[in-house]
């Protein structure tokens, strides 16, 4: 029978049913058709620490004694042994003092010592620069796909038990759709089911 005619027979029970499907087709293609902008997740960004030596250029110079202090004069009641003394005097002594030695640089000075008087300085200076690397790594989600789910309902009211085998469909923008009709009572059933988030 053709739609018009059924319309004609029974007008007040078809309207309706036209009413619903119509509906139906509308919210499905609002859903479907509406451009979503997806918002890229915030990418994952790791660092890395990396040392590199690098030995700094130095200057060698000898220091200039400011003050000069003649000390004690009870040397003067003690026996001389001049060779000792001229040995001492004319002898070379070699300090190393190491200043820094941690994470950021390796400080060490070495002094030459003779005549009373540093003759040689060389301090030794190696920095541990820190260089940051970034490292990013962008997770890109993987696109949802149509999928489709079998099933059946079974259920029961106070006269009669009800079985109907449903279908439900989910589509690429996590729209979810269901069919089902009852075998018993003959009702179809349609669903449109919306996601809904929760904040962590």
């Amino acid at each position: 029978m053709a739609p018009h005619i059924l319309l004609k027979q029974n007008p007040m029970k078809t309207i309706p049913w036209l009413l619903i499907i119509l509906l139906l087709v509308v919210i499905f293609l609002q859903r479907e058709c509406t451009h979503e902008v997806v918002c890229p997740e915030c990418p994952q960004t790791t660092s890395d620490t990396i040392r590199d030596t690098i030995t700094k250029p130095t200057v060698h110079y000898i220091p200039k004694p400011i003050y000069t202090d003649t000390g004690s004069t009870k040397w003067r009641s003690y026996p001389i042994d001049t060779l000792q003394i001229l040995s001492d005097y004319f002898s070379r002594q070699l300090y190393r003092d190491t200043l820094q030695n941690d994470s950021n640089a390796l400080i060490v000075l070495t002094d030459t010592v003779s005549q009373n008087r540093i003759v040689y300085r060389y301090p030794q200076i190696t920095l541990y620069p820190q260089t940051i690397r970034q490292t990013t790594w962008v997770e890109v989600p993987q696109p949802l796909k149509n999928t489709l789910y079998l099933g059946m309902s079974i259920g029961r009211n106070p006269t009669k038990f009800g079985l109907a085998p449903s279908a439900m469909f989910k589509s690429k923008k996590d729209h979810v759709y269901s069919f089902s009709y009852d075998l018993i009572s003959r009702d179809m059933y349609v669903g449109i089911y919306w996601k809904i988030s929760f904040r962590k």
